[in-house]
């Protein structure tokens, strides 16, 4: 199994990687463990996956996943930009919690409670791992995209 993060811009995908879980076991275990508390507390307090598990089910379109944030449902159209995030196995999506998208707002909010130590763990991950844009540039929301 393994996810996919895409971050766009409007309509356009300016990022995108694909990771096998065991790697983003790995990556995870290297962030702190204030931003790994950061980040559950955040979808915990926002997010209320019974109710999303109960709307959507297993069945439902794949649209319907992604057509607004998880955190704060702003619609997907009027986001400038956010992250998707899915799950697969081999060419299959796994529903459940995944497909998802965060928006700019919401990732920004959760990038802002990131510990430096894991913003600069992170943002030299995407340098050394993805050279050219995103790991030379500032995205809009002046961060590096953040693993769902």
């Amino acid at each position: 199994m393994y996810i996919i993060n895409q971050s766009f811009v409007g309509d356009e995908c300016v990022f995108e990687f694909a990771m096998c879980l065991p790697c983003r076991e790995r990556i995870n275990e290297q962030l702190s463990e204030k931003s790994r508390v950061a980040m559950f507390d955040f979808m915990h307090d926002h997010t209320d996956m019974d109710s999303r598990q109960e709307r959507l089910s297993n069945n439902s379109e794949t649209e319907a996943y992604i057509e607004s944030c998880i955190t704060c449902d702003k619609p997907r159209s009027e986001a400038k930009t956010f992250t998707l995030g899915a799950m697969f196995s081999g060419d299959h999506l796994i529903k459940g919690p995944f497909p998802l998208i965060i928006c700019d707002d919401c990732e920004g909010k959760m990038a802002a409670s990131l510990s430096d130590e894991t913003r600069k763990f992170w943002d030299d991950y995407i340098a050394e791992h993805f050279p050219g844009p995103p790991s030379e540039i500032d995205l809009p929301h002046k961060n590096k995209p953040l693993l769902i």
